[in-house]
């Protein structure tokens, strides 16, 4: 005689989980609160930063039972901010909103196991289409962004981190500043021997320099600088030596404040300044940096500087 039966097996939950600190009983969410005077201008271009944060550190502590990657997924919640803004991440010098979908981070989760890491990123608030010239809109623990595997958004509870944001967005018409030195800056670095690259990727002689906007608009609230230039063949984020002999020697463009790179190729190359009593100031660098093999000679480069005013 054939038996027949089924037999009923509890399913097992494969739901990915992160917490920042290294165990499960870390927090899920993190808030950041906007800057007072956060302002956005009806008349600048879409697409720009309005603001960008501090770079933001965390460590997590991530589970999986199935082995799985982790992923950024921007506006898990797809709820408008505001009327004309975006938010969005900057992670690895590469901005992402919410289309970009699944934004892999790097983490990995090994089958039934565990992955402790840290991630570093920016939140930006971008330029949308149709914004208001006058008004505010403020937002309390508004979520940026999700952490949870490539299948997307998971229903369990209070086990993915999620980045919050609280406060007030501003709108304005718009204004100027006036710049300083009408707009031309120079930054002269010393000379330096061919021999004292030790490597590709090595650096020598930073040098400051500070880009000062006065006389601003009544109502401007931020100064917004946009660099670009000639992408280095070698290292694209470098300015190239498009003036000078020099061969295998590049210039690398940055903010003073937290020293990340000002790309040439368009790569986190936006810097947004407070304005405060009428003017605002950015502190920036410029360095000698190895790309190749050193040919001695001269080194020259041109870096544009477009600036909008909020």
């Amino acid at each position: 005689m054939l038996l027949l039966g089924w037999f009923m097996m509890p399913l097992a939950s494969h739901a990915l989980g992160c917490w920042s600190g290294n165990s499960s009983d870390g927090a899920v969410k993190a808030n950041l609160t906007l800057p007072d005077n956060l302002y956005v201008a009806a008349n600048i271009p879409v697409g720009t930063v309005i603001w960008q944060s501090p770079l933001q550190s965390i460590s997590l502590y991530c589970t999986q039972s199935i082995g799985e990657h982790v992923y950024f997924w921007v506006n898990p919640k797809k709820q408008t901010l505001a009327s004309g803004v975006t938010i969005g991440i900057i992670f690895n010098g590469v901005t992402y909103t919410q289309n970009s979908g699944a934004i892999d981070t790097g983490i990995y989760v090994p089958w039934n196991g565990w992955a402790w890491s840290n991630l570093q990123y920016s939140i930006v608030l971008i330029k949308s289409d149709g914004a208001p010239s006058s008004g505010s809109v403020t937002v309390s623990q508004y979520p940026v962004f999700q952490l949870d595997g490539i299948g997307g958004i998971n229903s369990a509870p209070n086990i993915n981190f999620n980045q919050l944001i609280t406060g007030t967005v501003n709108f304005t018409p718009g204004g100027t500043c006036n710049l300083s030195t009408n707009g031309r800056y120079t930054i002269n670095l010393p000379t330096v021997g061919a021999s004292q690259f030790a490597a590709v990727g090595s650096a020598l002689a930073r040098s400051y320099l500070t880009i000062n906007a006065s006389n601003c608009s009544k109502g401007v609230r931020t100064a917004t600088f946009i660099f670009s230039g000639i992408p280095d063949s070698d290292n694209p984020v470098l300015f190239a030596n498009s003036g000078g002999s020099a061969k295998g020697v590049a210039i690398n463009l940055g903010s003073s404040a937290d020293g990340a790179n000002i790309g040439a190729n368009t790569t986190n190359n936006t810097r947004v300044v407070n304005v405060q009593g009428q003017s605002a100031q950015l502190g920036v660098f410029a360095e000698y940096v190895r790309t190749n093999t050193v040919v001695p000679g001269s080194v020259q480069t041109a870096v544009t500087i477009n600036m909008l005013y909020q």
